[in-house]
């Protein structure tokens, strides 16, 4: 069928030629945000990068509110130092991630009745990243 022999021209094409653009479509040194009232993701793919970025949550949160967390970090490479801090907020620290090589983790926070244990705002800062983050919140 037509699809198949689609398919498999691309596959041939693009190893032929050499590798394609990236699959994940990030631009080295620019941050993707998506920042919504159901979901907050920053990705980076990082080339010697210096960053220090912050934005608050567009989350509206209380008792009954839960939260997904992931942290995806490939290619890590070099002896940088990337920190992820979530904040309240009175821009007290709740979560840190500290990011030291390639790695996958994931948490579900259920919150409290306590508005200061809510994450507010993040903060990603980085020195001489080189990698891919992937840091991704969703409210269930």
């Amino acid at each position: 069928s037509m699809n198949k022999y689609l398919v498999i021209i691309a596959f041939a094409f693009f190893h032929c030629v050499g590798p394609p653009e990236p699959e994940d479509g990030l631009i080295d040194n620019l941050p993707s945000i998506i920042n919504t009232a159901d979901v907050f993701s920053f990705s980076l793919r990082g080339d010697k990068y210096d960053f220090n970025e912050s934005y608050d949550f567009s989350f509206f949160l209380d008792s009954n509110s839960v939260l997904s967390t992931t942290l995806i970090i490939n290619e890590f490479s070099g002896n940088d130092t990337t920190s992820i801090f979530l904040k309240n907020s009175l821009d007290s620290t709740l979560y840190w991630y500290l990011v030291l090589g390639n790695s996958v983790y994931t948490r579900s926070d259920t919150m409290s009745g306590d508005p200061l244990s809510y994450p507010e705002k993040i903060n990603v800062v980085g020195t001489q990243f080189n990698g891919v983050v992937d840091f991704q919140i969703i409210k269930q």
